[in-house]
């Protein structure tokens, strides 16, 4: 089992008005959910499945354009057209959906693999941010971080010039979601294990240092983005867990105990459908939560002109709703 670390968890934020939005369920071609989605500037939606597919919606259904050969999460369009892929498999890749095309962009850093590439983001000039969650969780292994409180996430920066990788930080809690702002004068990065949201300031008097956007989330933030409306969007795919934030101040035997209890015992995720919306100040504008027989766990999100688009990684389909006003 990975070294567990005691961490005292922040106070829990106080939630807004909460909103029940009504779901439209769309189904996916393929039994493996979309972990992230993503809206193209052609206003078309694009999604990776659990079979290395990448599909995207075209008048009501939708097309696959090709495969990665490994197991897309993050997506990111880039201005030509073409799909910068978090791959869990290969790491960084780009994806032509022309010619169906996948070219790894970076497989390896310092010569390790880079193993759970997450979500990335692309700056003017082609600068580009991106995250990996753990060197040792998978996509469908990640309950032992979390008991533990693993915190050797990365969060790298690629050079356009030379294709150079920095490590700008490899002790993230499970790094996740990667969003720029409008001006481009910082990068969020979720902390899904410390239920924050992580900002690197890129210009100004801050450039370079780190402060935290969002903490005391009420839930496990996953994917996140910049929606039409100037807000961050922030899934949520389960509320934070009593037992777990009472056990990990504590003597780290608790935690290895709860852990040779079978999975099946343990505490489970709420079965919810959850996103949240901030301004950039860090305020809470919406908050977003219902159940649905036919859809959960929602692991990205994202918002173009009030409707409000959400996949989840294990869902054999997508669902949206329309902002209320």
């Amino acid at each position: 089992m990975a070294q567990i670390q005691r961490w005292t968890p922040s106070a829990t934020r106080s939630r807004g008005r909460v909103v029940a939005p009504d779901l439209t369920i769309v189904e996916l071609p393929a039994p493996g959910g979309g972990e992230d989605v993503l809206i193209t500037a052609a206003g078309q939606v694009v999604t990776g499945l659990a079979n290395g597919d990448v599909v995207r919606l075209e008048d009501g259904r939708f097309r696959v354009l090709g495969n990665t050969g490994g197991r897309p999460l993050g997506i990111e369009q880039l201005p030509d057209g073409t799909f910068l892929i978090c791959d869990h498999d290969l790491g960084l890749v780009r994806f032509d959906p022309a010619s169906g095309d996948t070219a790894v962009v970076v497989g390896d850093i310092a010569g390790e693999h880079l193993h759970f590439c997450s979500n990335a983001v692309v700056l003017a000039d082609g600068t580009t941010y991106f995250s990996s969650s753990s060197p040792s969780a998978s996509v469908d292994g990640y309950r032992e971080d979390a008991v533990a409180h693993v915190t050797r996430g990365g969060f790298y920066r690629l050079n356009p010039s030379d294709n150079a990788v920095t490590v700008l930080r490899d002790d993230l809690a499970f790094a996740n979601g990667v969003a720029l702002a409008p001006d481009e004068s910082f990068v969020l990065v979720a902390e899904t294990l410390s239920y924050r949201i992580s900002r690197y300031w890129l210009t100004g008097p801050r450039a370079g240092k780190w402060d935290y956007f969002v903490d005391g989330l009420p839930g496990f933030p996953d994917n996140i983005s910049i929606g039409s409306d100037g807000l961050l969007w922030v899934s949520l795919p389960a509320p934070r867990q009593p037992v777990l934030d009472f056990l990990l101040p504590r003597n780290p035997w608790l935690r290895r105990a709860l852990m040779l209890i079978p999975e099946g015992l343990q505490p489970q995720p709420a079965d919810v459908v959850w996103v949240q919306a901030y301004d950039l100040t860090g305020t809470l504008v919406h908050d977003c939560e219902t159940k649905h027989p036919d859809f959960g766990f929602v692991t990205a999100v994202a918002e173009r002109d009030g409707v409000v688009w959400l996949s989840a990684l294990h869902n054999p389909n997508l669902a949206k709703f329309v902002i209320e006003d």
